[in-house]
């Protein structure tokens, strides 16, 4: 029975290990969210150069096809001008020319305010470029470092699930429903507890001497009266003699 309580305690350390690696596992795309969220995080004020670097060049592109398209106007208008045959139509042709080229001097000057925008962004972003560089290389190793321990912790659970299989085919098929079912009402799955200083190590409960007696033995499996579980006992090691040095 002292075997087949070994073989319980291993399954049990086995089991508690396939919980942890799982429970890790899962958590995979919360822990790359995570280190990919602190990268974001430390270049935010790059982030905030380039958005302002992007948006001054997309309005700078929208202000100079409207330019494009007001200096069509004059041309049109100037057209018109020569065209006219009355004053109403010379009026309006006037008009017409005037407010463009007052729009288009408005929009240059804007266009002009805009590349200084443009070009005192672009100047930042060089400034900060090899620190973001720095921290793009610190992302890379930190991710790769994370797939890494992912695939080691995805070997453990493979091993893990292989090891649980072996100790629980070998197990009495009694023995082994009886641990699998205390393990199953309890919430993490702990179907063992040691007895030291006559207690229950999981549930503080204090046991009975014959109880303990038993437990020692080992002959049998023997339940906890309080939280059910299958009790087992490490004999402590016995101190080391004093060396002669220290008999002095």
């Amino acid at each position: 029975m002292k075997a087949e309580l070994e073989q319980l305690i291993n399954l049990q350390k086995t089991d508690l290990d396939i919980k942890r690696l799982e429970s890790e596992l899962n958590k995979i795309p919360e822990r790359r969210a995570s280190i990919e969220q602190e990268f974001e995080e430390r270049a935010a004020s790059f982030r905030l150069l380039e958005t302002r670097h992007d948006e001054a060049t997309s309005l700078r592109a929208a202000r100079e096809a409207e330019l494009a398209l007001l200096r069509e106007q004059v041309v049109r208008a100037d057209r018109n001008l020569m065209k006219s045959q009355n004053e109403t139509e010379y009026t309006a042709a006037i008009r017409e020319a005037d407010a463009a080229r007052k729009h288009i001097a408005t929009l240059e000057t804007q266009i002009i305010e805009g590349m200084e925008t443009i070009e005192k962004a672009e100047a930042e972003l060089a400034e900060h470029a090899p620190e973001v560089e720095r921290l793009r290389v610190e992302l890379d190793a930190n991710i790769k470092a994370f797939e890494k321990e992912v695939e080691s912790q995805t070997k453990q659970l493979a091993h893990a699930r292989k090891l649980h299989e072996q100790l629980t085919v070998t197990l009495p098929k009694q023995t082994a429903t009886l641990y699998t079912r205390i393990a199953s009402r309890i919430r993490n799955g702990q179907a063992l507890a040691e007895a030291r200083n006559n207690s229950c190590t999981a549930c503080l409960m204090r046991l009975r001497p014959q109880t303990m007696s038993e437990v020692r033995r080992g002959d049998d499996l023997i339940i906890c009266e309080n939280c059910g579980r299958i009790l087992y006992y490490v004999p402590v090691e016995e101190a080391p003699p004093p060396s002669s040095a220290s008999a002095k």
